[in-house]
């Protein structure tokens, strides 16, 4: 962290001064370059000798005063290019957190951070540290031990405790926002500590004809055949250790490619159809064809990695979501490719895989964001009626998370398959 652009207010003022007062000025020092025997248009490098200094001050303050978190346990300040000082500062729960703002720098949210111990031996001080008070609360959180604080970042989700029914103190993840997303590049599901710890967690194999998934009781879901994992709820939603809470934070296609990343375009022109139906434009759409990671980080159930699904790979959720009354599911999971294809989009046991694997998806419209455009204004969207469909890029819509899997990623000390039963 750097000190905040906004503290060198009074340098910006005193910019503006020097440029207003050159304005005012300038029949001066036209003369000035006449004078000299040079052209009006040199009279310009006035301006530029009165900005300089200010200019100069400015980049070499910033950028010569660092302040880090090492591992979550020590504080430090680095300033200097050539010279440089460095103070360290452990973290403990010892440490004491003063903080002060001026009224500017409560206008505009910067302050001065003060770390010091009980017996006052020792002291180190941040000055000008941007959202000061999202930085003590953020320190709070590392101090206690909270592992949800280990993204080393004044921007990392906040834990607040609330009461429960039964007179419990339980601790409530914060919800996810846009704009969090947008100013610090991280973003996050929550995390609720207090529901189940590793050790209790059990996995849990679903065969179905269309292959087997894996429900890893983290809140995502692996696909062993495409070889992704899934998070089960949109982005908005926070998980409680036993499910996804809140609601879906819907945004532009523009926004959700900035920031969850964008694939390739797939045209109308593209396949022998105008509709996203057929091989060729799913293969169109494939991550391997090109894909540009988006600006922020997504942190879930361990990992770091999430991005924006591509129209092929959200298109494998979409056998479970298109069921009706018939039952065209076998138990013996031996399907012609005639039976597969009606497995795919009718009967209980489509819906009963779906809703197992993705209750939160089922209990809803799932309008989703794919990170393929499609030009003149539209995007692939699944749309909860069909595999995939193109509209506008001005529509919000909420977004689900995929990642590739890397292997050896089961947390779960367990694992046992789990039949589910359609009739």
């Amino acid at each position: 962290m750097r000190p905040a652009w906004l503290s060198y207010w009074g340098s910006f003022l005193a910019a503006m001064a020097v440029i207003g007062l050159w304005i005012a000025q300038r029949p001066f020092f036209d003369g000035m370059a006449d004078a000299l025997g040079l052209s009006t248009e040199f009279a310009g490098f006035g301006l530029a000798i009165g900005l300089l200094p200010i200019v100069i001050r400015v980049f070499y303050h910033r950028y010569t005063h660092a302040y880090e978190i090492e591992n979550g346990t020590k504080l430090r300040l680095v300033a200097g290019f050539i010279s440089r000082v460095k103070r360290e500062f452990s973290l403990t729960d010892k440490v004491q957190t003063d903080m002060g703002q001026s009224f500017i720098g409560r206008i505009l949210n910067y302050g001065t951070l003060a770390f010091w111990t009980g017996d006052d031996r020792s002291r180190l001080t941040w000055k000008d540290a941007p959202d000061p008070d999202q930085v003590v609360a953020f320190l709070d959180r590392l101090k206690s031990g909270d592992p949800s604080a280990s993204h080393q970042s004044s921007d990392a989700p906040r834990m607040s405790s609330t009461s429960t029914g039964d007179g419990h103190a339980s601790r409530i993840p914060e919800l996810p926002t846009l704009k969090e997303a947008k100013s610090s590049k991280y973003t996050h599901f929550g995390r609720a500590p207090d529901y189940k710890q590793v050790s209790e967690m059990i996995a849990k194999r679903i065969k179905t004809p269309l292959g087997n998934y894996t429900d890893n009781d983290d809140g995502t879901v692996t696909d062993e055949q495409g070889q992704l994992m899934w998070l089960r709820a949109p982005w908005g939603m926070v998980w409680t250790g036993v499910g996804f809470a809140s609601e879906p934070i819907p945004l532009k296609w523009g926004t959700a490619a900035d920031l969850f990343g964008i694939g390739v375009d797939v045209g109308y022109n593209v396949g022998s159809t105008m509709a996203y139906m057929g091989h060729e434009k799913r293969r169109a759409s494939a991550f391997s064809n090109g894909y540009e990671r988006g600006s922020c980080v997504v942190h879930a159930a361990g990992y770091k990695d999430w991005r924006l699904p591509t129209a092929e790979e959200i298109d494998r959720l979409s056998p479970y979501i298109h069921s009706n009354s018939n039952d065209a599911g076998r138990k013996d999971h031996d399907l012609s490719r005639d039976d597969t294809y009606d497995w795919q989009w009718h009967g209980k046991a489509a819906r009963a895989v779906f809703q197992r694997l993705y209750p939160e998806l089922s209990a809803m419209k799932s309008y989703l964001w794919t990170a393929n455009g499609l030009g003149g204004g539209l995007a692939w969207a699944f749309d909860g009626g069909l595999p995939v469909g193109d509209f506008k890029v001005s529509d919000e819509r909420p977004v689900l998370f995929v990642r590739k899997l890397t292997g050896g990623e089961l947390k779960a000390p367990r694992m046992e398959d789990e039949e589910l039963q359609w009739d």
